[in-house]
């Protein structure tokens, strides 16, 4: 895992809730790959809505992400994975480490690793750090696990 990544699994992993999170409290050089998903229940499933997103991620995805679903933008050939790795840390309040290689936009393939934590009510916090070029791996390969 990521250094930077398991810092903020540490300090997120150390609140009991939501309202414990204060952005002053984080090492500045974390904020930038930091985000804040809220949960939202749709039927029997849920959809996670942007609420925040530090710099570094709006500028890996050549937009602003906040405001729009989760959903709306994870793709690539493991996308479905991922995007499930978020719904069961919401669903069963279980952190998770996940990393991919992706392609973003019209760029070269890059690992992408986060982490996610739920804290309560009804929001994720986690971190995003979109890496180096792979060498040793194929586009699409995907893992995750539960952080313990």
């Amino acid at each position: 895992m990521d250094q930077r990544l398991r810092r903020i699994s540490q300090h997120l992993r150390g609140k009991r809730n939501a309202a414990e999170f204060n952005p002053a409290a984080v090492d500045a050089d974390l904020l930038p790959h930091m985000f804040v998903l809220e949960v939202e229940p749709c039927l029997d499933l849920v959809r996670l809505k942007i609420r925040l997103t530090g710099t570094a991620l709006d500028q890996a995805f050549q937009r602003p992400l906040a405001g729009r679903y989760l959903e709306e933008f994870i793709h690539g050939p493991r996308g479905a994975d991922v995007v499930e790795g978020f719904h069961l840390c919401a669903t069963q309040h279980q952190p998770i480490w996940m990393r991919q290689v992706v392609r973003i936009r019209d760029h070269l393939p890059r690992f992408v690793e986060g982490v996610a934590v739920h804290l309560a009510p009804d929001r994720l916090f986690g971190g995003l750090i979109i890496g180096e070029l792979p060498t040793d791996v194929a586009e699409g390969s995907f893992e995750s696990h539960p952080i313990y």
